[in-house]
């Protein structure tokens, strides 16, 4: 269960990701107004506000899912937010394209790091670690000594069970939809998908804000 940090109002929120955003983005950086709905549901989240978690239906236990087009802020956000988390259950961001990368060089050494549920005794920094996996369904099938894998796909998996298990909570980024998750993944990973997150969907009129 995430802990929630209930002592701030949402404008309080908003103004601190504001500034934390000028400060690593530059001065020129700012939260839009086509957004805030999508802001309300962070701030409900890492709040914990009782009757915005009610409206938006949003589950505590489970990690987020930001679906929007490219550019529309979801990786920023991301990022933002962590400030209002404990130090302690900070996730670390992920990229998957670097993920399958890494899989290319690796193999299933990089599905073990990042979604393993038993504990190294050599190794435990990763164990009950959260992370946040960026842009998935922008990796291509990778291939390790030439076996073909879906690796986001296994990695899904894995997280779940750690979501079943330990209680252990994964956040996503995705230019996709559902049916297009659906579609690239499958319909088990979909629907695992939807056991471990709250979705939260930018409008599909929300602007490229790096252009």
């Amino acid at each position: 269960m995430l802990t929630t940090q209930s002592h701030f109002n949402y404008d309080h929120f908003a103004r601190l990701m504001e500034l934390n955003g000028q400060i690593i983005y530059g001065q020129e950086f700012r939260l839009y107004k086509e957004d805030k709905d999508v802001i309300l549901q962070l701030y409900a989240y890492f709040t914990g506000d009782t009757d915005l978690c009610r409206h938006y239906e949003i589950h505590l236990g489970k990690g987020l899912f930001l679906s929007g087009k490219t550019g529309v802020g979801k990786t920023v956000h991301m990022k933002l937010v962590r400030q209002f988390m404990h130090y302690k259950e900070r996730y670390k961001m992920k990229s998957c394209q670097q993920l399958a990368l890494e899989y290319m060089d690796h193999g299933s050494q990089i599905l073990t790091q990042y979604g393993r549920n038993y504990v190294d005794h050599v190794d435990r920094s990763t164990i009950n670690q959260a992370y946040c996996f960026d842009d998935i369904g922008t990796e291509d099938e990778v291939k390790h000594y030439g076996t073909n894998a879906n690796v986001l796909g296994q990695i899904i998996m894995m997280r779940y069970e750690l979501f079943q298990g330990r209680k252990i909570l994964t956040h996503f980024t995705s230019n996709l939809t559902a049916p297009q998750i659906e579609k690239y993944y499958g319909e088990r990973v979909r629907s695992r998908l939807r056991e471990m997150c709250n979705w939260i969907e930018y409008k599909s009129t929300s602007t490229d804000k790096r252009r």
